[in-house]
């Protein structure tokens, strides 16, 4: 679909650690731009699919990828942030890549930072890296999930992606997107081009200026809910999941399993679904077996990740209220929705504790806070103290300790959330054992 160009991946070597590059957020995309033009413009090399939006962003990137994938395409899929290692982000045809290829990106994304002192952030450094693995192992297609917004994200370097996804929009991140749903909303469809396919998750509230937006920018659009109609037909059989029905303008796909669990994740398989259908239009050869068949396969942990199920331990990252809520009505409608659970919980300093604690109240009997190993992380006096105004709290000092507490009680359910990060503290935990 695209032709392959030649890019500046020469670094060698087995160098004894990662490059670091500073953590702190700086919108904006002439850092990047600057060094693509200095690679010789990897993210040409392949076509790519951009999704952004507040929740769902990497299961729809996840459902989409596995789709390309069982179509027979070499793919990429680029994430953000990862559970446990770094080379989670860049995955080809479904793998991270191995230490040593992510370690030759990153340097030579480093010594050009040095060279040209162009002072990028650790995100745009690591979606640079992405872009020459993914030139380098010859891949065809990349779903490249935007970090933070979209208008001015890093990923959105890209130019000219063959179809933009936006999901589901809520409060996140207001710091640097705005304090309403229209502010953060109009960061977002910065990743929507003239004359290519933009698909969406919207609010009602939202619909009629992105009918506008969409018919002065000469944006096809497609939203969830209008043209793109959805259903749950059934419970899928054997595990926790769901079959959808997708009608399009000009297809009806029937049945298609959904394997992650809750409402909102079937409504990200519809999306997902819509996103290989639009794809196809497109010239992707893409049949509808590779179509059921790569999202019923699709992977994506740390999302209602059911780790055991007598009694069930569930690990969420659900970080901000809107993914709280999903969070809670997907434990209400699992096979154990009746009990209330142990929740070991920790999140960032930036996000919304009450609100999500309102919503997560419901599906907890008590409350272990734990601290995280970020320093953007909440204080744990501060989180026991807002927790206690709801529920029983206790503290522990780190996540195997919130475990041994947790775990004393043999029957009791476990739910482990509030952070991307506590999920992934947690998956460490468990590998371990």
């Amino acid at each position: 679909m695209v032709s392959a160009r030649p890019n500046r991946f020469h670094a060698r070597g087995r160098p004894s650690s990662l490059p670091i590059f500073p953590q702190r957020i700086r919108p904006g995309l002439d850092r990047v731009r600057r060094a693509l033009d200095l690679l010789g413009h990897p993210e040409e090399s392949f076509a790519s699919v951009l999704v952004g939006g507040t929740n769902g962003k990497g299961s729809v990137s996840a459902m989409v990828e596995s789709g390309l994938r069982t179509a027979g395409y070499r793919t990429g899929l680029y994430t953000s942030p990862h559970l446990v290692n770094v080379r989670e982000r860049a995955q080809v045809v479904g793998t991270p890549v191995s230490p040593a290829v992510w370690r030759r990106a990153t340097v030579c994304v480093a010594d050009l930072t040095r060279r040209h002192r162009l002072a990028l952030t650790e995100f745009e450094a690591q979606t640079l890296a992405a872009f020459l693995v993914f030139a380098r192992e010859g891949v065809e297609i990349a779903v490249l999930e935007v970090g933070l917004g979209g208008r001015l994200d890093a990923v959105n370097a890209v130019a000219a992606p063959e179809l933009s996804v936006i999901t589901s929009i809520g409060l996140d991140h207001t710091e640097w997107l705005g304090p309403t749903l229209r502010h953060i909303y109009l960061e977002k469809r910065g990743i929507a081009r003239t004359g290519t396919a933009l698909l969406q998750n919207l609010p009602a509230s939202l619909r009629a200026e992105a009918r506008r937006f969409a018919a002065e920018e000469g944006v096809p659009s497609w939203a969830l809910g209008e043209e793109i109609q959805w259903g749950s037909v059934r419970g899928k059989r054997g595990g926790l999941g769901s079959r959808v029905r997708v009608s399009l303008p000009d297809a009806t796909y029937d049945g298609v399993s959904v394997p992650f669990w809750g409402a909102h994740q079937a409504q990200n398989g519809a999306l997902a679904v819509a996103a290989l259908h639009v794809l196809r239009r497109r010239g992707w050869r893409i049949s509808r077996a590779a179509m059921r068949d790569g999202v019923a396969r699709s992977r994506w942990p740390g999302r209602f990740d059911v780790l055991q199920r007598t009694p069930p331990v569930v690990l969420d990252g659900a970080h901000n209220p809107a993914a709280a809520r999903a969070l809670a009505a997907a434990w209400k409608a699992s096979p154990w929705g009746g009990e209330r659970a142990t929740l070991i919980f920790s999140c960032l300093r930036d996000k919304d504790v009450e609100g999500i604690a309102a919503a997560l109240s419901g599906v907890a009997r008590r409350v272990i806070v734990t601290p995280l190993v970020s320093d953007r992380a909440r204080p744990v006096i501060d989180l026991a103290a807002l927790w206690r105004r709801r529920l029983p709290t206790e503290i522990a000092p780190h996540f195997r300790a919130a475990w041994k507490e947790a775990s004393k009680d043999k029957t009791s359910p476990v739910l482990v959330a509030g952070s991307l990060y506590l999920v992934g503290e947690a998956m460490k935990y468990f590998r371990r054992r």
